[in-house]
């Protein structure tokens, strides 16, 4: 399998809600029940998907479909997500370290990153710590456990 990592593009939106969803629910029931998962996926539009003003948004594309993408700022990982038939590939690893790479070269000391529980091993795996316990308010209203990680780069 061949995939390339690129910007997102304008017209990604559709794509991006629907992988994003799906990602969120294929979350195991060990981590968020199903009511969670549907109050996390909550709201979700294509036109959510916007190139941010200050950090990046690239997307991984298979065969012309779009199966992962990482948003990212100068200091902290916004969002990773991988569609559930892509994980365990190797594509979060290549979008996290491109998203430290250029947090790296902007000068970045500590990468952080605000995470849903079912994450936290991924980003442990990647020499995130955790710093915190906490929630977070769900588009659909819920309060949801997360946690808060950091990583010298």
């Amino acid at each position: 399998m061949t995939w390339t990592i690129r910007p997102m593009r304008s017209g990604d939106g559709t794509a991006m809600q629907r992988l994003h969803q799906r990602a969120i629910m294929a979350t195991s029931d060990a981590y968020y029940s199903l009511e969670e998962r549907q109050s996390w996926a909550f709201g979700l539009r294509p036109d959510q998907y916007v190139t941010p003003t200050s950090g990046h948004f690239d997307v991984v594309v298979v065969d012309d479909l779009l199966v992962a993408f990482c948003d990212h700022g100068p200091d902290e990982v916004i969002g990773l997500y991988i569609d559930p038939d892509f994980q365990g590939r190797g594509i979060g690893s290549a979008l996290l370290g491109q998203a430290e790479s250029r947090m790296r070269g902007a000068g970045t000391s500590f990468a952080k990153v605000h995470s849903a529980l079912s994450s936290q091993g991924f980003y442990e795996r990647h020499g995130y710590r955790e710093t915190e316990r906490t929630t977070h308010r769900s588009r659909g209203g819920m309060i949801l456990p997360s946690v808060r990680l950091q990583k010298q780069l």
